[in-house]
């Protein structure tokens, strides 16, 4: 079973994905979510918990990639595992998609953490998506005290200036 959170941080939507992306319903799952959030100008897969992803898995995401260029909509993945790192080697495909480094999602969150008036506790139900156990929720980000101080944090963590 896929599960995902979809956070939206400022004009870019990121996707965390909790199970397997495999055959069967998760394609349909992950697709859905992302196209639900095409007024984005930047989308990010995050399979930092993605236990596995076969082929048909692939498939969706080379087809979200497409779809999303074609569109002038950046996507990118992160935090791929071990295993997803794996197969994508081994497909080859690590060339084929560009990932979101640690320094780009900082730059996501500060960007985010500026924007004025946005709601971070604002989650919706996903019923469209959630038939058979399926999740899937979304939160608004900006400008809260937990993303302030996860900023902070990371500033004293990363040296972003080059």
């Amino acid at each position: 079973m896929l599960k995902i959170t979809v956070q939206k941080l400022g004009d870019t939507s990121v996707f965390r994905c909790h199970g397997r992306i495999v055959a069967g319903d998760a394609g349909s799952i992950l697709r859905n979510a992302v196209l639900s959030q095409r007024h984005s100008r930047m989308l990010v897969i995050d399979l930092a918990r993605v236990e596995r992803i076969d082929a048909a898995g692939l498939g969706v995401l080379l087809s979200l990639r497409e779809s999303a260029r074609s569109s002038a909509i950046l996507f990118k993945l992160m935090n791929a595992t071990k295993k997803v790192e794996e197969i994508l080697e081994l497909t080859h495909l690590e060339r084929v998609f560009e990932f979101c480094s640690v320094r780009d999602f900082f730059c996501l969150l500060h960007r985010a953490a500026s924007i004025p008036s946005w709601s971070t506790d604002q989650s919706y139900g996903a019923d469209e998506y959630d038939s058979c156990n399926r999740s899937v929720k979304w939160q608004e980000a900006g400008p809260s005290r937990g993303n302030l101080s996860l900023l902070r944090r990371l500033e004293k963590n990363l040296d972003i200036s080059g």
